[in-house]
């Protein structure tokens, strides 16, 4: 690129320079001179999809609007798939368009072999719009063409990075806001499976006293790629915001985001199905059959779910003083919805979802002399489920109908889930070294459960069926407990040089207590009581997961790129790991391992040519068990030493773009090691590679910025195993495998104006 430079003394510079022009000062001629422009060659930097976040000595990651759209699955509803190429994160995704969702907390996000269970990973705008979230929730609230930025930070983690659980990181989407200018988005994608999405978008601009607004609407719908039914079965979705200015000093916004989704869910193999992918990598749920109740269950059709989820977020910021700064971010969420799976034992399950959560965080941000001080609260109150306190069984019809047969849990909470936290965040420079300390405190109070006998109540509301409950099963219901975390942190940058930083942070971060236990609990009443096993022992005996961060980093700037290596290790007590129990005879996660975590992580981009950019991450995580595990019967799982399960040691990214004029090319290669899904390693789960491409044409009209875009996803149609879970709700006690989906191609057209 070629740019003017315009320098100020050119006149006097070029009198000094042409003889004669001086002695013209002491004549009355008056000379004119021609402006004289002079260019130069910028140096190219790199359009790297990630960066690092400068702002912390954390070891933090963004992605722009851009990296988004790029990077992002095209069914644009879920934001772990974003994370696909930052280092040291496994995305398990069993649909190609990042629509799968499997019932229950675990979503299939991982981040240096830490897993993100029980739906808390993700906040809105520093928001935790997520936390013990069994359905969609935030997940598929927000269309990603309404995410201006992710950001995922890793390890020791700042005090005012708020997430209702902090060991597996953060990741907080900011949403796009009413922008300054009018105009609007729109665009329309087709593919394989029958897929097809369409998206509006429309800004008003600055109208008069500073108010402006949006509003856009989405529709996207697809087949499953194995087996019969949707994997999202028209979703849609609503969102608008208003943002006004008072005077210089006060702003206000509110946003609301309305999501409808329903879709068929994928069937899980089994250990053996998985090895054997020739055979069964399109096995699924079939079509209607009456031949037996264990068969009938696996009809598509009742093996789905319908949630409706809605959300308002507001913003008020105002100045007071010269350098101190009030913001209030208020926020309610609400979701009703249910999944229905087949079971084992011939039945089919409802699970009944309907609950909301809401709450505030309120932030100071001041400056003391030289020392920049934030303090704040936040405080979050959500009404169960998760855990469950709805299922009721169905039986089967031989027109594919469902028949109620009783009611298997009934569950009422005796108090709202409550987390609470103060938090403080202090930054002094002290010449090239750069100093961040503070601390959070977290209040975590747990609900307990009444769960009722619920002999002769018929198929009605969850409301009524409590209304006609008679007696309170005790030896099934349990008292709440409340957790109390002090959770400090320290970070320090320090300048080697204008284009290096070394970086330090430690910390503690706090993980999730081992929730789901409950459910398993009671869907296994029978066994944990012939084990002499209470329902206040299972609760009783859960905690909070803690781990001790320390991350050491180098950020290296180059005039065309960056380089950035991390090297980690942190420390986890009271780790919720599942387990066989031969004494129960399942497969159930209790907080009961301690473990560590080591590793080494590459991020880096590279302007290779004025019409090249490469990107590139590489990660190797070391995370073990500390010690063997006991069961329950006290059996010895001889696990010390050994990789946590689900963890691969190996992940690596490769891709870049290539700009030819209009066009673009723009591959993407990722590795992802060998894991094994059990605890004793007995259940080995192959590595894969896969390669994506995009093919791109950009093209100015009359209407506005028109880009139409071909991605092949899964190019050389890769058979593996995407996704491995040990859910509470899959009815099989053991472990079920996904596999990643074939290839597939979309193709996209897309019209800014």
């Amino acid at each position: 690129m070629k740019r003017p430079l315009q320098r100020s003394l050119l006149s006097a510079a070029v009198l000094a320079a042409v003889p004669g022009l001086a002695a013209a000062e002491t004549t009355s001629d008056t000379y004119t001179l021609e402006t004289v422009t002079v260019y130069g060659e910028t140096e190219k930097q790199t359009e790297a999809p990630i960066k690092t976040d400068t702002t912390t000595a954390s070891t933090s990651y963004q992605l722009d609007a851009e990296a988004i759209e790029w990077l992002g699955a095209p069914g644009a509803v879920n934001p772990y798939r974003v994370l696909e190429e930052v280092p040291s994160v496994l995305v398990a995704d069993p649909d190609p368009y990042g629509a799968a969702n499997i019932q229950g907390g675990n979503k299939g996000l991982r981040i240096r072999g830490e897993i993100a269970s029980h739906g808390g990973m993700g906040s809105i705008d520093g928001l935790p719009l997520t936390g013990i979230n069994p359905g969609p929730g935030y997940q598929w609230l927000f269309d990603m063409e309404n995410i201006s930025q992710v950001s995922l930070t890793q390890g020791p983690i700042p005090p005012d990075r708020l997430a209702f659980f902090t060991t597996t990181g953060v990741l907080d989407s900011r949403l796009r806001w009413p922008e300054a200018e009018r105009g609007g988005q729109f665009s329309q994608s087709f593919g394989s499976f029958d897929f097809q999405r369409s998206y509006l978008r429309l800004d008003s601009g600055k109208l008069a006293g500073d108010l402006s607004f949006f509003a856009s609407a989405s529709y996207t719908d697809a087949d499953k790629w194995r087996g019969p039914g949707k994997s999202l079965d028209g979703r849609e979705n609503f969102e608008g915001g208003i943002a006004a200015s008072f005077g210089n000093d006060t702003e206000a916004k509110v946003y609301f985001s309305y999501n409808d989704m329903s879709q068929h869910a994928y069937r899980p193999l089994d250990y053996e199905q998985a090895r054997n992918l020739s055979d069964y990598r399109n096995y699924d749920y079939a079509k209607h059959s009456s031949a037996t109740a264990s068969e009938a269950v696996n009809y598509y059709d009742y093996n789905r779910q319908d949630f409706i989820d809605w959300a308002i977020i507001g913003e008020f910021q105002t100045r007071l003083g010269a350098a101190t700064t009030l913001t209030i971010k208020p926020f309610y969420v609400n979701e009703e919805g249910s999944y229905y799976s087949g079971m084992k034992n011939g039945k089919v399950r409802q699970w009944l979802i309907d609950h909301d959560w809401y709450g505030v965080n309120a932030e100071v941000e001041t400056r003391i002399r030289t020392t920049d001080v934030k303090l704040g609260y936040w405080v979050n109150t959500m009404e169960p489920p998760g855990p469950p306190t709805a299922w009721k069984l169905y039986d089967t019809t031989a027109s594919g109908g469902l028949e109620f047969s009783k009611w298997s849990l009934l569950a009422e909470p005796t108090d709202r889930h409550y987390f609470e936290s103060f938090y403080t965040l202090v930054t002094h420079d002290f010449g090239k070294l750069r100093v961040q300390g503070g601390a959070r405190y977290v209040i975590e109070q747990l609900s307990g459960f009444k769960a009722y006998d619920t002999t002769g109540i018929g198929d009605v509301s969850y409301e009524t069926a409590l209304e006609q409950a008679s007696a309170v099963d005790p030896e099934r219901s349990t008292d709440g407990t409340t957790f109390y975390k002090m959770l400090p942190y320290l970070g320090l940058s320090y300048a080697l040089a204008p284009a290096a930083e070394l970086k330090l942070s430690l910390g503690r971060n706090y993980g999730a207590p081992a929730y789901s236990i409950w459910p398993t609990f009671q869907s296994h009443y029978a066994k944990f009581k012939a084990a002499g096993v209470t329902a206040d022992d299972i609760w009783n005996g859960i905690k909070p997961e803690t781990g001790d961060a320390v991350d050491l980093g180098l950020r290296l700037t180059f005039p065309r790129g960056y380089l950035e290596p991390t090297i980690y290790y942190a420390k986890y007590k009271d780790k919720a790991v599942a387990y066989w129990d031969p004494v129960v005879q399942l497969a159930y996660s209790q907080n009961v391992a301690e473990s560590h975590a080591y590793g080494v992580q590459l991020a880096g981009a590279w302007a290779a040519r004025r019409d090249l950019d490469l990107f590139a991450s590489v990660s190797w995580d070391r995370s073990v068990f500390d010690d063997d595990l006991v069961t329950a019967g006290g059996a010895t799982l001889g696990v010390e030493g050994e990789q946590l399960p689900g963890a691969p040691k190996w992940l690596a990214s490769l891709g870049g773009r290539w700009h030819l004029g209009r066009f673009g090319v723009a591959p993407t290669a990722r590795y992802v090691g060998e894991t094994y899904a059990d605890s004793q390693r007995t259940e080995r789960v192959s590595g894969y590679a896969t390669v994506d491409l995009d093919l791109t044409y950009e093209e100015r009209s009359p209407l506005g910025d028109l880009t139409a875009t071909l991605s092949f996803i899964n190019l050389l149609d890769k058979d593996y195993i995407a996704y491995v879970n040990a859910s509470y709700v899959e009815d099989t006690g053991g472990f079920n495998y996904y596999p990643g989906a074939p290839f597939t191609v979309v193709a996209k057209v897309s019209l800014d104006f």
